[in-house]
Order: structure tokens, then C-alpha cells, then sequence
């Protein structure tokens, strides 16, 4: 599935919003946490062309744990180096070991208990995302600046984020689907592979664009291997249905009394995806309606 978006605009488009962004709230920093994946890269590209027109600083950091494998480490030094006017590698496992022992030391009961094995590692990979957050915001504090969030709409949709963790605060892509992420990486690449003073970049997105998405928290290899996806194509078809069907369904007034459970059971019960196998429907289904929770503006009012 291709996408008919001229990224060549697009990427102008977010280049000088960024830009302007800067200027209005006298920035003096754009701070980046860089994983190797294809999501941190193309927002390193769009900071880096900030930095050529407006005196900001902008500093990258990989901060891995010994979850994460060594392409994606390799993948952030190169990104880190090629696009970034500060750029270091902090293994932040020690703090990560520390500070889950604390949180958890009152909690041996709980942990021990062999049924709630998944959950503790989403939670042990949540504290990951916030020690990650932590160290950045200091950061920006510390040189008058923000965090840039990367997650993008597929992303957004499945809640593949961590409420107070990898959000940060401006969010240079997150009007695009995964699938469109790829393509303006691609497009980036020919677009820094015309001078033979980018090849650093093109190296970036080249090793960028090999690596499998993934949170790096220690959960599963890999995002589609988590949904049971063969392609991202897939995944953002169904949640294009699901939102598209939603917008069907208020504007004919079917949602006013009816659940999130009644809501999922209705698009089920329409949903004509003749071509995509039923449990990658399930899967996508199911992570969209229960994460409809992170998507509501926090925090909740009672």
C-alpha cells in the first residue's frame, strides 16, 4: 500500500512548523530520545533541519538496557552521530534495576504470583519508558528546551505508548500512520543521498529502515510479532476501518448508550475485511477498544 502524500512537502511542512514552534517560545533545546527505529530517525531529520535555521541546540540520547539488541543500539549511534549537535549513549539499566527493586520490594506477594507474569512485565517495561522520560525532560530543563515525541497515529491507535513515559511534548509525525513513516524515511534517504556530504544520514535511515519495530522493553521481539501481523499495511487497514466505521456510527447516532465492549462487538459484527486473517483482526480490534482509555485527555475529572 502506497500512500499519495509528496513528502517532499510534508516534510517542509513539519520542518518549519518545528521551526516557528522554536521561535515563538524562545527554545534553546530540542531534546530526542533515539531507539535506531524508523520513528526517532525521521524526527531527527526534521530537528536537524531546524538547527540550520534557528540557533537551537539539539541533543540526542540512547539510553538502553540490556532488553535492547545490539542493530538497535548500532542503529542509534549511527542516527545519533549523523543528525545530532550532542549526541551519547547512556545504559541506563543500573538505575532501571535499582528502582524497580525499590518500587517493588513491598510487593513480593503480588510479583509472585505466576498469573500476572504478562503484567508484570508491561509494568517492569513501563518503569523502562519513564526512566527514559526522566533522564530527557532533565535534560530540557537543564538546557531550556522540550522533549520530542515520537509516536506515530498506528501507534497511537493500538496504545503502544506508556501514559507518562515515551510522551513527550511536541510530536513531529503523529499524523502519520506507520506505513507513511516508512515512506518519508525512503524519501529522506534520496533526498540526503544528492550530496555526498549526507552519506552519514543515508547510512542512518538505511540501517533505520532494516531494523524491526519495536518498544525495546523486553516484552516481545518485535511489534507485528506481538499482534501476530504480517505487515504493517495490515494493521493500519483495519484501524483506518475502525476509525472510519466509528465516524459512520456517531454520525448516525448509534453511540450514545453503548459501551466500549457493545462498540467492538458492533464493528466486529460489520467489519467486511474479506482478505486479512481473523485473529490479526481480533488482535488489532481488541488493543484499540481497551486502550481507548490512553487516548482520552488526562487526567480523568470525576
Amino acid at each position: 500500500m502506497r500512500h499519495n502524500i509528496n513528502y517532499a512537502e510534508y516534510f517542509e511542512e513539519k520542518v518549519t512548523a518545528l521551526t516557528n514552534y522554536v521561535k515563538e517560545y524562545n527554545l534553546e533545546a530540542l531534546v530526542l530520545g533515539i531507539s535506531g527505529g524508523i520513528d526517532s530517525t525521521v524526527c531527527a531529520a526534521i530537528c536537524y533541519e531546524v538547527t540550520k535555521r534557528v540557533p537551537v541546540k539539539f541533543i540526542g540520547r540512547s539510553l538502553p538496557t540490556h532488553f535492547n539488541k545490539k542493530e538497535e543500539t548500532t542503529s542509534a549511534d549511527l542516527v545519533g552521530n549523523a543528525f545530532c549537535y550532542d549526541y551519547k549513549e547512556v545504559n541506563i539499566f543500573d538505575l532501571y534495576y535499582k528502582v524497580n527493586l525499590s518500587v517493588n520490594a513491598h510487593e513480593v506477594p503480588v510479583l509472585s504470583n505466576t498469573s500476572n507474569v504478562t503484567n508484570i512485565l508491561v509494568a517492569n517495561g513501563n518503569i523502562q519508558a519513564r526512566l527514559r522520560m526522566i533522564y530527557l525532560y532533565n535534560l530540557s530543563s537543564i538546557h531550556k528546551g522540550i522533549v520530542i515525541d515520537t509516536d506515530n497515529l498506528t501507534e497511537h491507535n493500538l496504545g503502544y505508548f506508556t501514559i507518562h513515559g515515551d510522551q513527550g511534548d511536541v510530536n513531529p509525525i503523529g499524523d502519520l500512520w506507520k506505513t507513511q513513516v516508512f515512506e518519508l524515511a525512503e524519501w529522506l534517504q534520496l533526498h540526503y543521498a544528492s550530496e555526498e556530504s549526507n552519506s552519514s544520514k543515508v547510512a542512518a535511515l538505511e540501517a533505520s529502515l532494516q531494523l524491526k519495530p519495536t518498544a525495546g522493553l523486553g516484552i516481545t521481539n518485535n511489534d507485528l510479532e506481538e499482534i501476530g501481523a504480517e505487515s504493517y499495511d495490515q494493521v493500519d487497514g483495519i484501524l483506518q476501518e475502525i476509525l472510519a466505521w466509528k465516524w459512520l456510527s456517531k454520525k448516525r447516532g448509534d453511540f450514545p448508550e453503548r459501551d466500549l465492549k457493545e462498540q467492538r462487538e458492533m464493528f466486529l459484527d460489520e467489519q467486511q475485511m474479506l482478505d486479512t486473517p481473523i485473529e490479526v483482526i481480533l488482535n488489532v480490534v481488541d488493543r484499540h477498544f481497551k486502550s481507548e482509555f490512553k487516548r482520552k485527555k488526562l487526567p480523568i475529572v470525576l
